[in-house]
């Protein structure tokens, strides 16, 4: 039931084209530096693609272009930028539109150049394409800062006001190239996203509500099995094992988040030695992105097991870590928490209380302190739809993310579409 290529595509490479040359001006944020339309898939690719997943997913109504494109952005400290983007926009005499245009936050990837529109050529059962662009969705998702093609010199993983910033001029130059490849937009925008997607989707529903309400028609959000609560998810598991079990991609994450931070803040390490043990630590800087994906990593072992984390980590780190909330990292941490806003828009979370990599804690926290604050806020488990047999790593990574993404399909995107 659960195709490993969706979850490929969906966790690690979900756009991205040949650099334009810019003009001398510097570029608005969300204009379109360069485009190019790679292929177009047919209702009948993608049937015959689908297999028996139809009676899950639904039967494919449209044709779908596949668009690259780059398009100006901002750096971390609102400098110029710029970001590759994948743009899908159905097509077809049975989905003629208008279309509303859904911002996809991608999930975690650790490889530098991998670009979501060359995933999506290589497979045409890619989550994107079946869920939404075939049922009529203007889907743009973006390769956010230091990935894909982006020029930035880092990826800033899990920095929340970077990560909306990247959603949001990818809505901005999505609409732009859809009014010049006739594309009719509904007007209406939603967001989506699943692992760091997810916090980086209610990243981008947080700015949007606070600073661009005028400007989007934000009528949705679907934040799915996010780290929200990003100071407490590091502290759970700072063993290495949560409530699901041992997260085997607990090493690569944490060296990931390090890396992004100190490309942010700047002071999470003076060296990189101060953090974690050799030979180790020399990786902090050319691998965290790097060529590898977090798959191709864990399976050649690059670093010692989560069973392992304190053979990886500097014994003063760790130490400075669980003993004082103000040391740099657990304060860049708490500065990229998501809990301290209210929402406004329809919102629903969805997760697994067997997730092994990002508790569900996290989406049980937001619910309860949105929900407290009135707002219109709900959460789905699926769990249940879950086998037993499934660990809580391939739970988090394949299983919840196909089970959250018809969930909120069906219960909340599509409701909010008509």
């Amino acid at each position: 039931m659960f195709s490993r290529t969706v979850f490929s595509a969906l966790l690690v490479t979900m756009a991205c084209a040949p650099l334009a040359s810019v003009n001398a001006a510097t570029p608005v944020a969300g204009e379109v530096l360069s485009s190019t339309t790679l292929k177009t898939f047919t209702v009948a690719e993608m049937d015959a693609e689908l297999g028996d997943q139809r009676g899950y997913i639904g039967a494919p109504r449209c044709d779908v272009r596949l668009v690259d494109l780059t398009y100006a952005t901002r750096g971390v400290h609102g400098e110029p930028a710029t970001a590759s983007a994948m743009l899908l926009l159905p097509e077809g005499k049975n989905c003629e539109g208008p279309y509303p245009l859904l911002g996809w936050a991608r999930g975690t990837d650790t490889q530098r150049n991998s670009e979501q529109a060359q995933s999506l050529l290589k497979s045409g059962d890619s989550a994107l394409l079946a869920f939404f662009a075939a049922q009529g969705y203007a889907v743009v998702a973006t390769d956010y800062l230091g990935l894909g093609r982006s020029d930035y010199p880092f990826h800033p993983y899990l920095h929340a006001d970077s990560e909306a910033s990247a959603i949001i001029d990818a809505l901005r130059a999505a609409r732009r190239l859809g009014s010049d490849l006739h594309a009719p937009l509904s007007g209406k925008v939603m967001l989506a996203g699943y692992s760091q997607g997810g916090h980086a989707a209610m990243a981008a529903q947080r700015a949007i509500e606070r600073d661009n309400s005028a400007e989007f028609n934000l009528v949705a959000s679907a934040p799915m099995s996010g780290p929200y609560s990003l100071s407490q998810t590091f502290l759970g598991s700072w063993t290495g094992t949560t409530a699901a079990g041992t997260n085997t991609l607990a090493p690569y994450l944490l060296a990931y988040t390090l890396a992004g931070m100190q490309g942010v803040y700047g002071n999470i390490y003076g060296d990189p030695q101060q953090v974690f043990r050799q030979p180790w630590a020399a990786q902090l800087k050319n691998g965290f992105p790097g060529p590898q994906n977090i798959f191709e990593m864990l399976g050649k072992q690059t670093l010692p097991p989560a069973q392992e984390l304190d053979q990886l980590r500097a014994p003063a780190f760790t130490q400075a870590f669980m003993d004082d909330p103000k040391m740099p990292f657990r304060q860049a941490l708490a500065r990229n928490d998501l809990l301290d806003w209210t929402p406004r828009t329809p919102t629903l979370l969805c997760g697994s209380t067997r997730d092994g990599v990002v508790a569900f804690a996290n989406s049980q926290a937001a619910e309860m302190a949105f929900a407290s604050r009135g707002a219109p806020v709900k959460l789905i488990d699926v769990s249940p739809q879950i086998p037993l047999d499934v660990d809580g790593v391939n739970v988090h990574t394949r299983a919840a993310a196909y089970l959250c993404i018809g969930a909120v399909r069906q219960q909340l995107l599509d409701p909010a579409r008509s």
